[in-house]
């Protein structure tokens, strides 16, 4: 029997994409992407499919199904609702985690850069007050 199931590896074409940061079980914080994908027709023609991928959530890319383009966008939203609704303070449009903080690139060549190190290396010298 074939597997009528879609496959997908990735979302191409997402309709709502965020970071949202909660409280997991255990008491940390962590910040997952959520995403869903636009509402597509199954290859039969007559039922739909919308693409959910949940980071820490879902393994993969999860489906919700409908029998229309808006059916399956209600189940996908219902999906993620009764995600957010289960997790502890939630946070959305929280900032993606990126590991650990680094700073940031400068845009001075290193000519500049080495020339302030010099001069930042260099002894200050004050006169004396009488």
């Amino acid at each position: 029997m074939k597997d009528w199931r879609p496959n997908l590896a990735a979302i191409d074409d997402p309709i709502a994409d965020d970071y949202w940061s909660y409280e997991t079980k255990d008491g940390t914080r962590r910040t997952s992407r959520v995403t869903i994908g636009r509402p597509t027709p199954l290859a039969d023609k007559k039922d739909w499919y919308c693409p959910i991928h949940f980071e820490h959530v879902t393994e993969g890319i999860y489906y919700s199904y409908g029998v229309g383009p808006v059916d399956a966008l209600m189940n996908a939203m219902y999906f993620v609702r009764r995600r957010f609704y289960a997790l502890k303070e939630v946070q959305p449009r929280a900032k993606p985690s990126t590991g650990p903080k680094r700073r940031k690139a400068s845009k001075r060549s290193e000519a500049e850069r080495a020339k302030t190190k010099k001069r930042a290396a260099a002894p200050v010298r004050r006169e004396k007050r009488a």
